[in-house]
């Protein structure tokens, strides 16, 4: 009876999996209404640093698709001045801020028709110590020990809504034309380059050129006493920025993001689409780096090389961060996520394809065996993707996508799973599916969902095409259900079985859950490995004859475990001078 209510419960989950579809603005999931749409945004931001606050305006061109009666939008810890839609003032009494939902809702005197409408709005916030929308760092300069301070922007996942009033959800995607006001010594960086710079009493105005369509978590400002070095590599202005007298220790950093920018144009089949990219080390406000689009922020240590005192652990982690980072303006920016329930497809792309450049450039680091902690040869902890099927393996683990509510929920999907199953099932995918047509099937997609926004669907479907596999059926167990499978081989003469079941750490009565595991194999002696889908419980393996040794997951790409029965083990063993 216990095992047919397992299997009962198996069957009812399999049957929920490969639900998603492909990407619809319509059904994406999130708060605000759909029938208004920002095109197009004018942001102007005065900050006051004694005071550690900023003023702002903005005027917003909105795509109204029905009529409707008042808009809705993020904002949170601002406050409106006043406001207008088509140039007649909105009374005050009419705009309400509901901090607890993060939402600004806007009453209107008269139904708002479909078209084209602007919105304006002037507003007022706080500067805040934290990495939270728009912050300040304190910081000694190097050489004087100056006391300084500098200003940036974290607005991942939902803090652009900090800065300004916004449609703050990823599927809302915008142009953003950005407009600061500085000291006049100060050096001020943004997505896109400076259009302008004017100078104004008490400082400077400086205006950058409007963005692409992007979603509102990826602009950034940074602005300070800043220095930066430059270059050009394929077209694109390349500069590495930073406090002053620390900008030629982003040297490294600078030669490296060429060559990783010349990779990625070529594996995307799309070139990277802005006039600039900078890599921007700041001072504090927040640990690791944001992938902000042509402005991707780092705290110091990630991205500034000292030649002379920085260790070669250094150097390599400098790279696989901009690696990483880098890969995320194609996978992230240029492409989103439709909502954050997709995280993984942002984080777990951008870390396989991270380690894939690195491992091109750099073989003599072996990336893919990395140990990001002192490892035990007993447990192989230190691999990435044996960290991630540590937890995997247990009760508090979840499935790499994840359903997400709301902003509290997106905040905490950054984990492990996100970042490291994510990546451990793309290679697997790559090795099954083959490096050139996964290739192919990337660049199809990026082809078709560049400037907008997309689900995993959209991505398998771009696989499965270049591929003629059915990459959604064997994807949707590895991302949609908890957990991973261990393989069991057993030989009995010249008949190889395979038997999968979940493999769990202290998890007693762990829901029994099955995959479509992507296999790839090689017999001792053959110059190239086999790959095979199993589709189910049970499965056997043709033409392995009694005396050959058998090896299942080839070079440790795929995301399982394998456990091979005592005679199995003895020819592996007897064919080891032969590996």
């Amino acid at each position: 009876m216990r095992l047919l209510l397992l299997l009962a419960i198996s069957f009812t989950f399999t049957n929920r999996l490969n639900a998603e579809k492909p990407f619809s603005f319509e059904n994406t999931p999130g708060k605000l209404p759909k029938q208004v749409v920002p095109v197009d945004y004018s942001i102007r931001i005065v900050p006051n640093i004694d005071k550690l606050t900023f003023t702002g305006a903005e005027t917003v061109k909105l795509d109204v698709r029905g009529p409707v009666r008042e808009l809705t939008l993020n904002a949170l810890e601002i406050e409106i001045a006043n406001a207008s839609i088509d140039d007649k003032p909105i009374p005050t009494s009419a705009i309400k801020i509901d901090n607890k939902n993060e939402l600004l809702t806007i009453a209107l005197s008269s139904e708002l028709p479909a078209g084209s409408h602007t919105l304006a709005l002037s507003f007022s916030g706080k500067i805040n110590q934290q990495g939270r929308g728009l912050y300040y760092m304190r910081y000694q300069e190097q050489g004087t020990g100056a006391k300084k301070i500098a200003l940036g922007t974290q607005f991942e996942a939902t803090d652009a809504r900090r800065f300004f009033p916004c449609w703050d959800e990823p599927s809302f995607r915008a142009r953003f034309q950005f407009t600061a006001v500085v000291p006049e010594n100060w050096l001020a960086v943004s997505n896109m380059p400076v259009e302008s710079e004017t100078k104004i009493d008490h400082g400077k105005e400086v205006r950058f050129a409007p963005t692409p369509p992007m979603a509102s978590y990826l602009n950034v400002f940074v602005a300070g006493e800043l220095d930066l070095i430059e270059t050009k590599a394929t077209g694109t202005q390349i500069r590495v920025i930073a406090t002053k007298g620390k900008a030629e220790w982003g040297r490294y950093a600078l030669e490296s993001t060429a060559q990783i920018l010349e990779y990625y144009n070529d594996y995307f089949g799309v070139p990277y689409p802005l006039p600039k990219l900078d890599q921007i080390a700041i001072p504090g406000g927040f640990g690791g780096a944001m992938e902000n689009w042509g402005g991707i922020t780092y705290y110091e240590s990630a991205l500034l090389f000292d030649p002379e005192k920085s260790s070669a652990a250094t150097r390599q982690r400098i790279y696989e961060v901009i690696a990483h980072e880098t890969a995320h303006q194609w996978f992230g920016d240029l492409v989103t996520m439709a909502w954050w329930d997709n995280l993984w497809l942002n984080e777990g792309f951008a870390s396989w394809m991270g380690t894939k450049c690195t491992a091109r450039f750099n073989p003599q680091w072996e990336v893919w065996l990395e140990n990001n902690i002192p490892r035990d040869p007993t447990r192989r902890t230190g691999i990435s993707k044996e960290l991630a099927m540590e937890g995997d393996a247990r009760s508090t683990t979840h499935a790499i996508q994840q359903p997400i509510a709301n902003e509290a929920e997106a905040n905490s999907a950054f984990d492990d799973i996100t970042y490291r199953k994510g990546q451990a099932f793309l290679l697997m995918l790559e090795s099954f599916l083959g490096e050139n047509a996964f290739r192919d099937g990337i660049r199809r997609y990026m082809a078709a969902h560049k400037y907008s926004n997309s689900t995993t669907a959209d991505l398998w479907n771009a696989l499965s095409d270049a591929s003629g596999k059915p990459v959604g059926e064997i994807a949707a167990a590895w991302t949609e259900q908890p957990g991973f499978p261990v393989v069991k081989v057993k030989r009995d003469g010249g008949k190889v079985s395979l038997t999968q079941e979940r493999f769990t750490i202290h998890f007693p009565n762990a829901p029994a859950l099955q995959w479509k595991i992507p296999l790839t194999y090689f017999l001792v002696g053959d110059a190239k490995p086999q790959s095979r889908l199993m589709t189910g419980k049970i499965d056997n393996l043709p033409g392995v004859s009694s005396d050959r040794a058998l090896k299942l997951n080839a070079d440790g790409a795929g995301n399982y475990r394998v456990e091979y029965d005592e005679t199995s083990w003895k020819l592996l063993l007897d064919a080891l001078p032969k590996l």
